[in-house]
């Protein structure tokens, strides 16, 4: 083997340890006493929306096994990096992106990545952290506007591509993790920066990758498979706690500091402890840090503007006020002296960005002539314009403001049009959720009875593709939403298990942890409402869908083909369903995937979640006995056994494209159910 090789492999691994084995040493923030604490010493681990629950058979429960959910318990970022090869973590500014990014740098190369008990939830559930993978070398590359991939890893490590394709790298046994630090930096080029660095990873052996971004940024991207996306969870109080007391000896609990609502997040948290606030609101949290440092009134209006510059690309250097979260609330108190105009302007520019910036102005300015000044602006314009200024807006007005009626159209046209991005999309569904969503989510569409293509040769429990006949019947627009089925448990008194079912902001998401049986029993209880409504008709009833009408509500008439068949068509589209790709992991508001509609015009057929039917699986999970073709052979069966499994069809939130489409094939035993199945109905005649 060429020596040369093994020196210049040798020598390159030394210049890639070297250049982040002082990160740690690097200030995190200030304690009360004025004391800065590092990286090594400060860094709280973070958790992600990510559970125990969910990694254990998709979450799926029985009955016989618990009568309630338990508390979610959380994996933190560390283990979402160590179990997946290919990782982005998104949160908002603030949230510990970079803190984390370099602390996992510093770690690796001090070889100081120990087994940690670690909180998991604020009731007390605590294990372990544990790592677990070894030789792995960390390359730090924060991200910059303008540059490619390939210059960034250049620019911070010449010569990897060399280095990665001779010989020695091949002998190796390390393995590299690429840190891409800051994706949102990239702006419109980011989501093709991370393309680059997927096809870097496959051209060479052994490279694992992990990026980051600013949530309302990178999470509107469509992801290629390879890459798995988690958000970045708020500081629990427990961690809090934990660390004023490692880091200060400060009690928080007996002196209030650091436990408000605007603490948990990780800045906020480090500026609310460093000021002695309570952190009730960013904007106290803000001011109090802001006197401590400045000392003076003069001083502090001329930092703040300094932090306006810097957020909006005016003052190029990173080493003013570097903390995004810092610069946007000192930001924000600078804009308070200005005309409202001028944080408009900002925020039209770059809404991302500045969305946080004019919330914090609005929470200084509330109650004056300015504040309806600033909302009144933010939804004048036209297109995209008014629509994101509306959805920022309707966060700034109370319940009797008279532009409601104007923001809640536009809210309505963000959903009906498939506006903006998803995340914005899913904001909207939330507040008109609260508002009263004035779409009728129980509307049925009407499929007309035939003969259609059912299965498909894309999967052999869904094979062979075959002719069905089935009658004329209507099925809901939507899935059965928490409000519907809220009203039924109101009305009965039955048992429901879902943690978020009587949620304010999420009363239009799918009704989900159903039994079948708690769905068909919802469906008998529905038939005797709408008759006495005279909604159906005497001899209509309200039932769960048989399989093939599922699926011809799905599919409509597209033919058997050699691809996976959606909805929409035979070939995938990015924000066309609430699908893994999606990167939610979990449901959403009804209906704000228009892209995803089927021929009959309904909604969230695949992705979103699993959708009982009444037809029968089998008892083995992995092979059903009900095969293909569809017949008469017992499978409608109401009253089998409950050790036999009903199917369950079209994927849910964490399902990638392969099982989020019109054929796949799931299944569940009748007594079980999770956060991730749900079902829709079907009227037709008895």
């Amino acid at each position: 083997m060429n020596t040369q090789h093994f020196t210049a492999l040798a020598e390159w691994r030394d210049l890639l340890l070297s250049k982040v084995s002082e990160l740690g040493q690097a200030p995190l923030f200030a304690l009360p006493d004025g004391s800065p604490v590092d990286l090594k010493t400060g860094y709280i681990p973070l958790l992600v929306n990510f559970s125990f629950e969910d990694k254990a058979a998709k979450g799926l429960r029985k009955l016989k096994d618990q009568a309630e959910p338990e508390p979610a318990v959380y994996f933190s970022a560390l283990e979402m990096v160590r179990d997946h090869a290919a990782l982005l973590l998104v949160g908002e500014t603030g949230s510990g992106k970079t803190s984390f990014a370099k602390h996992l740098a510093f770690s690796l190369t001090n070889r100081d990545i120990a087994t940690t008990p670690l909180p998991r939830n604020e009731l007390g559930a605590v294990h372990a952290e544990s790592w677990g993978l070894e030789n792995i070398l960390p390359v730090y590359v924060p991200v910059k506007s303008g540059k490619t991939f390939a210059e960034l890893l250049d620019a911070e490590y010449q010569g990897v591509d060399a280095i990665l394709s001779n010989e020695a790298w091949a002998a190796s046994d390390a393995t590299l993790l690429i840190i891409l630090d800051g994706l949102e930096a990239a702006g419109a080029d980011g989501r093709r920066l991370l393309d680059d660095a997927l096809a870097f990873q496959a051209r060479h052996l052994r490279i694992r990758l992990l990026a980051l971004g600013e949530i309302s940024v990178v999470k509107s991207w469509p992801l290629p498979p390879a890459v798995v996306r988690y958000d970045l969870l708020p500081l629990l109080k427990v961690q809090r706690c934990d660390a004023a007391r490692r880091l200060a000896g400060l009690d928080l609990r007996a002196t209030g500091i650091a436990l408000g609502e605007a603490a948990v997040n990780p800045a906020q948290f480090a500026l609310a402890l460093s000021a002695g606030n309570a952190g009730s609101s960013a904007e106290t949290i803000a001011d109090m840090w802001l006197a401590r440092i400045a000392g003076e009134e003069q001083t502090g209006r001329f930092l703040c503007g300094l932090a306006f510059d810097a957020l909006i690309g005016k003052l190029d250097d990173p080493d003013v006020l570097p903390v995004t979260r810092v610069r946007q609330l000192l930001a924000a108190r600078h804009l308070a002296f200005r005309p409202v105009t001028e944080a408009i302007q900002a925020f039209r520019d770059n809404p991302a960005l500045l969305a946080p910036v004019v919330k914090s102005l609005a929470a200084r300015l509330s109650g004056s002539e300015k504040a309806d000044a600033l909302t009144t602006a933010l939804i004048e314009g036209e297109g995209d314009d008014v629509l994101r200024g509306a959805l920022l807006a309707a966060d700034l007005i109370d319940g009797e403001s008279p532009m409601r009626d104007s923001i809640t159209a536009s809210l309505l046209d963000i959903i009906r049009i498939g506006a903006l991005s998803a995340p914005e999309r899913e904001k909207a569904g939330r507040k008109l959720s609260l508002w009263g969503d004035p779409r009728d989510l129980q509307e049925l569409a009407s499929v007309p009875g035939g003969i259609f293509t059912f299965g498909s040769g894309t999967h052999p429990n869904s094979a062979p593709a075959h002719p069905v006949t089935v009658n004329d019947f209507r099925i809901g627009i939507y899935p059965v939403t928490n409000a519907a089925y809220g009203d039924f448990v109101t009305d009965t008194g039955r048992v429901w298990r879902s943690p978020d079912g009587f949620v304010e902001d999420r009363r239009t998401a799918p009704a989900t942890d159903l039994t079948w049986h708690d769905a068909r029993a919802y469906c008998d209880w529905l038939t005797l409402r709408w008759r006495h409504e005279g909604r159906i008709g005497a001899d209509d009833i309200v039932r769960l869908p048989t399989e093939p009408e599922w699926e011809r509500a799905a599919r409509g008439d597209q033919p058997d083909t050699d691809t996976i068949i959606y909805p929409w068509g035979s070939v995938w589209q990015d924000d066309a369903a609430n699908s893994e790709e999606a990167g939610f992991n979990n449901t959403c508001t009804v209906g704000l995937f228009s892209k995803g509609r089927s021929a009959y015009g309904c909604y969230d057929m695949v992705g979103q979640i699993w959708e009982w039917c009444t037809t029968l699986w089998g008892e083995d999970m992995a092979t059903p006995s009900f095969t293909y073709p569809y017949r008469d052979d017992g499978r409608e069966d109401l009253d089998a056994a409950p050790s036999v499994r009903r199917v369950l069809r079209g994927g849910c939130f964490s399902s990638g494209q392969q099982k989020a489409c019109c054929t796949y094939r799931g299944s569940l035993e009748p007594d079980g159910f999770w956060r991730g199945n749900g079902f829709r109905i079907v009227v037709a005649k008895a």
